[in-house]
């Protein structure tokens, strides 16, 4: 089975990107089904409303994950437990949304996760290893045999020690948030898929990991109080991963990056 988790999708660009470069994508690799991160895709590129979650989902994406703007857009509560999105499952414990959802692809049950990073990041949550353990679990019993685990964090290093920390127990640990893709996607022993970062979608090459250049300096360079917009103008990339996954063990054959600039 393929199938593709796309980076971080930024703004309405970064929605755009979705929309006319998915589907080409999909048929080219020969995806079944499609995970994409969707914090960032709300049009000032904190949170994800619910126009922007059906966005998503109408361009072909099957399983939406969040990250530490998941409660930026109020609006996402009220549609958190109806659509196929997941939340990190170590945040926000009481409050709407779900840390895993198991779904069915082909007769193939997949479970989809997200967990949130410690490491010098804004959102604080509970022990994240421990939120791995849970969704591991969860998906488990639900009876997925594919498990996917996208972990939302700053730390390269914190993203890889929980990529052998599960390693022999889930397909993949994709990492999120940084919006810089890496180079160091590989297979684990016990057939874990890892990458720490899948890499952003919208426009990067002109940006500041899809930020306009003037907020981002005035607050770097000159201390001040400046707010971030999306960049609106530039080159459209869909960046990410496939992973050609066995079946019947749930685990992962081959990872690979994408990379890929999209006309819009």
């Amino acid at each position: 089975m393929k199938i593709l988790f796309v980076g971080d999708i930024v703004g309405e660009p970064g929605r755009n990107t979705i929309f006319h470069g998915l589907y080409n994508i999909k048929k080219r690799e020969n995806v079944d089904f499609c995970i994409a991160n969707g914090e960032n895709s709300a049009r000032n590129g904190r949170g994800m409303s619910g126009v922007d979650a059906r966005d998503i989902l109408d361009a072909g994406v099957d399983v939406i994950t969040m990250g530490n703007h998941v409660w930026s857009c109020p609006e996402f509560e009220e549609f958190a437990d109806r659509l196929p999105v997941v939340r990190p499952a170590n945040i926000g414990r009481g409050r709407p949304g779900r840390g895993f959802l198991v779904t069915g692809c082909k007769g193939v049950r997949i479970g989809v996760a997200n967990v949130e990073g410690r490491a010098f990041i804004d959102l604080q949550g509970d022990d994240p290893f421990g939120a791995v353990d849970d969704v591991l679990e969860g998906m488990a019993a639900e009876g997925a045999a594919i498990r996917i685990i996208d972990f939302h964090g700053e730390a390269t290093s914190e993203k890889k020690i929980a990529a052998i920390y599960a390693d022999g127990r889930a397909t993949a640990v994709i990492g999120t948030h940084t919006h810089v893709q890496t180079a160091d996607e590989t297979v684990l022993d016990g057939g874990l898929g890892f990458i720490s970062d899948a890499g952003m979608t919208g426009i990067a090459r002109e940006s500041c990991i899809g930020m306009n250049f003037d907020g981002v300096y005035k607050r770097f360079a000159l201390g001040k109080v400046a707010r971030f917009e999306v960049q609106k103008t530039g080159t459209h990339e869909l960046c990410g991963v496939v992973l050609t996954v066995d079946e019947a063990t749930g685990k992962t054959l081959e990872i690979k990056r994408i990379k890929e600039t999209v006309e819009v």
